[in-house]
């Protein structure tokens, strides 16, 4: 049975109310973060955690966080944030070593999981570490990844403080909102998920246009 996060996370911010906590959010990039940032920043004190060593090529990467950077300036700029950027050092061969074996998987499948959970997990313990008040990820913007597993993966790691925050944030045209959003602060949007096997599947897509 399929839970909505949604309305979980709508129950959350009622909870909340204008007390502002601390949040540290997962983002993969700006696209995808911008719609998310834009309606937690009313409910958070929100810090950013690039932690991202799945992405491949390194120039993706770099060019994913530079886009990234400048859309937080411009973001805090035009709505007076001050959202900082933390970035969690790169190592894609520490990734490759967890989901190698799993590369006969097809895009979606558990290997995907495996990912999401990796990253989450940096999330997590940095938010631990650091003693924010909640963290989450942005992945659930994207119709490509499954909201379930995320939820199900952040709540494996729920605890008093930090607490995770459930969401599905491509409800309510969540993704159709960060696509417009994508376009006003006119921004690179890559055309793969961002691994080396989504990668590979891109270049064999090119190849048969």
């Amino acid at each position: 049975m399929k839970i909505n996060y949604d309305l979980k996370l709508q129950e959350e911010l009622m909870k909340i109310g204008d007390t502002k906590p601390s949040l540290l959010l997962h983002v993969c990039c700006g696209p995808c973060s911008s719609y998310v940032i834009k309606e937690l920043s009313e409910y958070f004190h929100i810090t950013i955690y690039y932690s991202n060593s799945n992405i491949y090529p390194i120039d993706e990467y770099q060019r994913r966080y530079q886009e990234l950077l400048h859309f937080i300036k411009r973001f805090n700029q035009d709505f007076k944030h001050n959202i900082q950027v933390i970035e969690d050092p790169y190592n894609h061969p520490e990734w490759v070593s967890h989901l190698y074996p799993l590369k006969e998987l097809p895009e979606g499948s558990m290997r995907c999981r495996l990912c999401y959970s990796l990253r989450m997990r940096r999330t997590f313990d940095y938010a631990k570490i650091n003693h924010y008040d909640y963290w989450t990820t942005v992945l659930s913007i994207s119709p490509h990844k499954n909201s379930q597993w995320i939820n199900e993966i952040g709540d494996a790691w729920q605890s008093s403080t930090p607490k995770f925050l459930y969401a599905d944030f491509k409800k309510n045209n969540g993704y159709l909102k960060s696509t417009q959003m994508t376009k006003e602060y006119e921004m690179y949007r890559q055309n793969y998920c961002g691994c080396m096997f989504s990668y590979e599947e891109m270049l064999k897509r090119e190849k048969q246009k």
